[in-house]
């Protein structure tokens, strides 16, 4: 009976490790749920990024008296305006939706950057979408291509890679656009209305979100009951990020999955991951910092979704533990031919953000949930208001003062007040010529050394010092 006990202890134990051992590797794409929807087909996605990468230099870092045309970002933003178009077009030629190419000037320190937006925009039905209620869907497209410096050439804002830059971001770029195509096809079903945001300047600094974001107004934000930002797909894994802490939208999204047979595809990023150090500025509201992009960094008070990917670090494209796998994202290697040599099923691996996000927007139900998710929403703007952080820091002085204090107050107790009634006096002839009284303490110039109430001098001559009895 033992022996039985035993052996199935031991199989249990063997059991346990197989499953741990297998959830730590990356899921098989050969058995993804079948899909009816042409635009997310992995030829369709493979196509869509290998066109967009032919547009090699798109760092947007063209400074504000310079020709526009045909130089980095611009060349992005003209190809992606025309590119929705074709993809948006119904039979008859003619627009669905509409597409607005938006200008700005971002400042970084004394430098100016003339950078642009593509904004795409569907509206669903007014009876589907009574309350008015908007999403965003987006992915900024510059890229790291050259070398960035300040006006002056003393600081550099980032060193260029020389590479296309197929996960950051081009690959995120390609599912956006394709999602264009299948939600124009479908607006009718909508129960939101939906913008499609190609943000400009995500590299250095998300300013492009920024923007749009300011853009909306103080009513367009109201409205905004969800932001969804891809970035840097192609990983290992796939994570959704929503909050810290459980959120409606979030529970909605990550349940639709499951039905639809994506629940082994994405996942919610580690509690580590989740739970960074909170920089205190003015400019970025609290983030995750392993998760930091356009949704999270600029959207903070709304309802967020980042979509990222990769192993144990969000920061790792392939896993971190192989020698050969190593991250490519915005480096050197970060082109198609790497992607496609290092990751060849990459199309169906994005192809599952497409998918979840889209189940889940035309699921019953959508609407409800990011509007009941934007009711309790919880901000953490509070966290880096610069009021809050002169209140952190007088919170800590006062708890330094308070430890101050009650350490004083011991030691003064343990090593004063047991020696307040003591006086301290000199004797500068030596302790033969002092009266002491209790507790006296004594510093003896005379070399005795100090004590405490000594002994009564004892006398040479005695009470008979002739010893005859007299």
């Amino acid at each position: 009976m033992r022996k039985i006990v035993v052996a199935i202890i031991l199989c249990a134990l063997l059991a346990a490790c197989m499953c741990a051992f297998t959830a730590c590797g990356a899921p098989s794409y050969d058995a993804l749920p079948s899909s009816d929807r042409a635009d997310y087909s992995a030829d369709a996605l493979s196509e869509e990024l290998k066109a967009f990468l032919v547009t090699e230099d798109r760092t947007g870092m063209v400074k504000a008296d310079e020709p526009e045309d045909g130089d980095g970002e611009y060349l992005a933003a003209e190809y992606l305006a025309a590119r929705i178009a074709e993809l948006t077009a119904d039979e008859a030629g003619e627009a669905r939706g509409k597409t607005d190419v938006v200008r700005f000037d971002g400042k970084l320190y004394d430098d100016t950057f003339a950078s642009q937006n593509v904004i795409y925009s569907l509206e669903a039905p007014d009876e589907n979408n009574p309350e008015g209620y908007r999403i965003v869907i987006g992915a900024h497209y510059d890229n790291t291509y050259r070398t960035v410096r300040s006006a002056n050439g003393r600081l550099t804002y980032f060193g260029g890679t020389g590479a296309e830059g197929a996960v950051g971001n081009g690959a995120a770029v390609a599912v956006l656009l394709r999602m264009c195509a299948y939600f124009a096809a479908h607006a009718e079903e909508l129960t939101v209305d939906v913008d499609f945001a190609f943000y400009g300047m995500g590299c250095l600094g998300y300013i492009g979100a920024q923007e749009y974001y300011e853009g909306l107004g103080e009513s367009g934000r109201e409205k905004l009951v969800l932001a969804v930002t891809l970035e840097r797909l192609c990983g290992d894994e796939l994570f959704l990020y929503f909050d810290e802490q459980s959120t409606p939208h979030g529970e909605f999204i990550m349940g639709v999955a499951a039905k639809e047979g994506y629940g082994g595809y994405v996942s919610e990023p580690p509690a580590a991951q989740a739970d960074p150090d909170v920089v205190v500025t003015d400019k970025l509201p609290y983030t995750p910092y392993g998760l930091m992009n356009e949704s999270a960094v600029f959207f903070g008070n709304s309802n967020i979704c980042s979509v990222t990917s990769g192993t144990g670090s969000t920061f790792l494209l392939f896993n971190g533990e192989s020698a050969d796998r190593e991250d490519v994202a915005y480096t050197s290697s970060d082109t198609l031919d790497t992607l496609e040599r290092e990751c060849a099923d990459y199309a169906e691996r994005i192809s599952v953000a497409a998918e979840v996000l889209t189940d889940a927007v035309y699921c019953e139900g959508f609407a409800e949930a990011c509007a009941a998710g934007a009711e309790s929403a919880r901000s953490y703007a509070w966290l880096t208001n610069r009021i809050a952080a002169y209140a952190v820091a007088a919170a800590l002085a006062a708890g330094l003062l308070v430890f101050t204090v009650l350490m004083s107050r011991r030691m003064r107790k343990k090593y004063v007040e047991e020696n307040k009634d003591k006086k301290i006096k000199v004797a500068v002839f030596g302790m033969d010529y002092e009266e002491p009284e209790d507790g006296d303490v004594y510093v003896d110039i005379g070399g005795s050394g100090g004590q405490e109430t000594p002994p009564e001098p004892e006398d040479p001559f005695g009470d008979d010092p002739f010893g005859d009895g007299k």
